[in-house]
């Protein structure tokens, strides 16, 4: 049996296929792993300087609370729920918003718009109100809840600072 040779000719052919074959693959890898690395890096640093940019100007608009102003703010709504089943839970300040907590014992029995309408005309301060000039440029939400406050009925106030 005899076993059918190469010639050194087509052999050379063969290997110098596969190397240009390598390359090509080695190319087309080459050019894209810089390409999506760098396209990654700029929407990170566009992102950074969005957040950042962001928190610069609502940093610059609205400026922190004092303590005084947060005590005085917390006790025009603690003093309102004094006498009656309805209950202050808690305020809470955070950089744009103030939120004022309220328990109570039953849910309302209304559909959510008439109790967001009845929250805002009823439990949030009137627009003459001396508590506004503490709120100043802070979102005031109320929070009506039965159970835990993220179950409840969460209203903004109309604050007449910002029109």
């Amino acid at each position: 049996m005899t076993q059918h040779t190469m010639k050194h000719g087509d052999w050379a052919k063969i290997v110098e296929t596969r190397q240009k074959k390598q390359q090509a693959q080695q190319k087309k890898g080459a050019y894209n792993t810089p390409i999506i690395t760098i396209l990654l890096l700029s929407i990170f640093v566009v992102a950074a300087l969005w957040a950042l940019f962001h928190n610069q100007n609502q940093q610059l608009s609205i400026a922190e609370l004092s303590s005084e102003q947060k005590r005085r703010i917390t006790r025009h709504f603690s003093k309102q729920f004094i006498i009656g089943s309805w209950e202050f839970y808690d305020t809470k300040f955070t950089k744009s918003d103030i939120e004022v907590m309220i328990k109570i014992p039953t849910q309302l029995s209304m559909s959510q718009l008439h109790a967001s309408k009845y929250i805002r005309t009823a439990l949030c301060p009137p627009t003459n109100h001396k508590v506004w000039s503490d709120v100043g440029l802070y979102n005031l939400h109320i929070n009506l809840f039965t159970d835990s406050p993220r179950k409840g009925k969460a209203v903004m106030c109309n604050n007449p600072n910002m029109s």
